[in-house]
Order: C-alpha cells, then structure tokens, then sequence
C-alpha cells in the first residue's frame, strides 16, 4: 500500500484513526470552523477532529429544522446527527463563525445533545482591542475543557504542541511549493485527500505519513496532461470527487483558497511569544474568509499572488447555495478577477455533490475558453 493510499483511509471522519484513539479511552470532540485553536484541544490529549457530513445524500429533518433556505452543509450536519452517525464524538466546539452555523448549534443541542458543547466567540475584524479580547475567549475556552474533562492544561505543553502543529503547516507549504512546477507530481484531488486526513487524524501521526509521502514524491512522474492550472476559491469543501470532476475534465488545480486548504495552513503560530497570545494573533490574523469584515483587500491580495506564483490560467469560484457571507465576496471578486484578465467561472453548488452533470458542462466550456486563450 502507498504512502497516499494509507492517507486516503483517513478521509471519512471516522476512520481507523479515529477508532484507535478511542480504543485508548481517550476523547474526540467534532469541531466547526477553522478559526478554532485546535492546538487548545489537542493539547488536552483529545483528538480534535472537523466537522463534516460526507455521505450525506438528504436532508428531510435538517430541512424540518433549519429550513430548506439555509445551506446544505448545516442541513446535512443536522442529519447525521439526528441519524446518531456522530455518536462517536464526546462533543462539539462551535462558534460564531456565520448565523448558520451559530443555529445548527442552537438544533444539535436541542435534537441531538451531546454530553459536552462548547460555542466560542470569534471577534469579525482584527484590532489590538479584538485580540487581546480573543486571547482571554481562548483562557476561557482552556479552563472549560480543564473544568469538564478534569485535566490541567500546560503551557509547556501547549508550546510543544504548536510546533507539532507549525511543523505540519510546514510540511503542507512544502507540499504546496511542489505543485508550482510546470508538471506538478501531485493533483488537486490527491491533495484534498491529505488535507481531509490532516484534519481527522492526531498530528504527530499525519506529520510522519506527510513526511515519507514528500521523500517518495519526487518518484513519481508529474502531471503533463492538462489543459489549464486552475485555482479553487470559495466556501466549505471537503470533497475530492468535486475537484476530480474538474481535473478530469483537463483542469488540474494547482492552488486553492479554502477552509481546508491554503486558510487552513498558511500561517504559522509564533513560537516566541505566550502561547496563547500567540494563538489569538494567528487565528484571528490568518488568512481571512468572509466572516471578517475588514479583510477582503488582503484576500484578494493573497489571491492574486497565488495566481501569478502558481502559473494560474482560470479561477474557480465555488460557493455554497444560500451561503450569506460567499455571495457578496465572489461578487466583489468577480469585478478584480475582470479588472486584471483573469477567466473565472462561477459555480453555485450544494453540500452534497448533486447536478454533477451540469456542472461538468459549464467547467468542459469554461476548459475549452481557456484552451482558446
């Protein structure tokens, strides 16, 4: 079995993993947002894992409950766990990522309790008054967790642990660096599989199967057979299959701005500062995503230089349907993307990856646009 087979095992949230972690008697707790310090719960010996709902093909009481006007992620969350697939989870860690998200706390609570909930609140722009009220939100969160699981948290710990965590957003850059040559040894599709096992596995374990998998790379013969690089921005995506549809349609991504992607990774902790001064400054300074009401110059900003280091031809902006906080930004982003000369297309999408076929249509015209150029 390769390195990357290995790795792919750990795309379903509940995975081998996972099972061994919770065969040691030890806890797991489900969480929804990129903004939420893992490295506060890991360093608590519990296995933070991010939420998702892959499998999920309807969602009658998420529908009941949430309405069918909210986005499919949410709903589809709410589903599985009213059908008890998370049950594994000793609880969940939210927070004030987007009003959707805010109420399928409110409904899982309500339906389908867990034994331990915990909602964060995350400050909507960075300032020095916003991050010194940030770093107290994470004292708080810390004694939560040291009050209901009865533990201590160390700061000596803690410091251990976010280099654990710097050395995986290290490896991942790397792994990203890779992909800027002219036949990249890796895909889009192979990539999302790493990063969905990044996010669902203990980190010193996925930092060892990162490692061997950047020695043996190299081995392997890139990828010529394409026609376009492409970057990915927009909303929630945990699917591989979705980035398949386009590259075997001759797109290879090369370059993403994603919650599980670039925004999950790309900056680093300071190791030289308080640990947790240190985690309130690089959540809330990271590379933004809408929910940041003062950041769409400097993400616009990142996406451009990606375009031009990458090589990018077209972009691709995905975004969830009723998603309050993409519309607009892709809208803004669609007029820079038009300003400069860069091809775009535009695809609305659901959680479940339904109207596949459509969508292949618009990304196979969109390819040959490109081709055109």
């Amino acid at each position: 079995m390769s390195i990357l087979e290995k790795i792919e095992q750990a795309v379903p949230l509940l995975n081998d993993w996972v099972k061994n972690w919770k065969s040691e008697g030890k806890k797991v707790l489900g969480y929804f947002c990129s903004y939420i310090p893992e490295e506060i719960i890991y360093v608590a010996d519990i296995l933070p894992i991010r939420m998702r709902a892959r499998g999920c093909a309807d969602t009658p009481m998420g529908d009941a409950y949430m309405s069918s006007t909210t986005c499919s992620f949410t709903r589809c969350c709410l589903e599985l766990a009213n059908r008890k697939e998370y049950d594994f989870l000793d609880g969940i860690v939210s927070c004030n990522c987007c009003d959707q998200v805010r109420r399928l706390y409110d409904n899982i609570r309500y339906k389908t309790p867990f034994s331990y909930h915990y909602i964060m609140g995350i400050p909507g722009y960075v300032s020095d008054v916003t991050l010194d009220w940030f770093k107290h939100e994470l004292i708080k969160f810390k004694k939560n967790l040291e009050n209901e699981f009865r533990i201590n948290i160390d700061v000596e710990e803690l410091k251990k642990v976010i280099k654990i965590y710097n050395h995986s957003r290290a490896l991942l850059k790397e792994l990203y660096t890779l992909r800027k040559r002219d036949d990249p040894p890796i895909s889009g599709t192979e990539i999302m599989k790493i990063l969905s096992a990044g996010i669902s596995i203990p980190k010193e374990q996925f930092n060892e199967l990162l490692e061997l998998q950047l020695k043996h790379i190299d081995e392997k013969e890139g990828i010529s057979d394409y026609s376009a690089r492409i970057m990915l921005v927009g909303s929630m995506l945990d699917e591989p299959e979705y980035i398949e549809i386009i590259e075997n349609l001759g797109g290879l991504v090369v370059i993403d701005s994603l919650c599980i992607g670039t925004r999950y990774f790309w900056d680093f902790v300071d190791e030289t500062l308080d640990p947790l001064e240190a985690l309130a400054k690089r959540y809330l300074s990271k590379i933004s995503c809408p929910r940041m009401t003062d950041g769409h110059l400097k993400r616009v900003e990142f996406i451009m230089n990606m375009i031009k280091e990458f090589n990018v031809d077209g972009v691709i902006l995905q975004r969830m349907k009723f998603c309050a906080l993409w519309w607009p930004e892709i809208f803004l982003l669609r007029n820079k993307l038009k300003e400069n000369g860069i091809p775009f297309l535009d695809l609305e999408r659901e959680y479940v990856l339904s109207g596949a076929g459509a969508m292949k249509t618009r990304v196979q015209t969109f390819m040959e646009i490109l081709k055109s150029r």
